[in-house]
């Protein structure tokens, strides 16, 4: 982008575990802190060429690959416990924050997280 001029939006998938922590996810928090680290640092570096760097950090999201997961009535019950909005996030929850840091409605928007985690991190 810098190369051929280019301004835009980067756009980096984290997940609320980027902001807190949690029992047996000690590796995934880890990676999901250091995606939101590089997003304030490349931030930083790119906001002089016009370039936003933000992530958008998701709370556990209903698809096919967690289902396995909600099956367990104990996981289950945890998970819907800790989200004060009382669901889990959709994938176009997801996809809706995407295109908004997209758009130019988040024009003056970088280095920043948004989460779609129904208030787990709020707490």
């Amino acid at each position: 982008m810098i190369q051929t001029g280019a301004k835009g939006s980067i756009i980096n998938i984290s997940s609320q575990m980027g902001h807190v922590g949690l029992p047996k996810r000690t590796v995934y928090c880890l990676t999901k802190h250091a995606i939101e680290g590089f997003t304030k640092a490349l931030a930083l570096e790119a906001a002089p060429f016009g370039i936003r760097v933000n992530t958008v950090a998701p709370t556990f999201v209903v698809t096919p690959m967690t289902e396995g997961y909600f099956a367990d009535p104990e996981f289950a019950e945890f998970v819907h416990s800790r989200i004060p909005l009382g669901r889990c996030a959709t994938p176009e929850d997801v996809a809706d924050a995407v295109v908004f840091l997209a758009s130019d409605a988040a024009a003056s928007i970088t280095g920043t997280s948004l989460r779609v985690d129904g208030g787990w991190t709020a707490q």
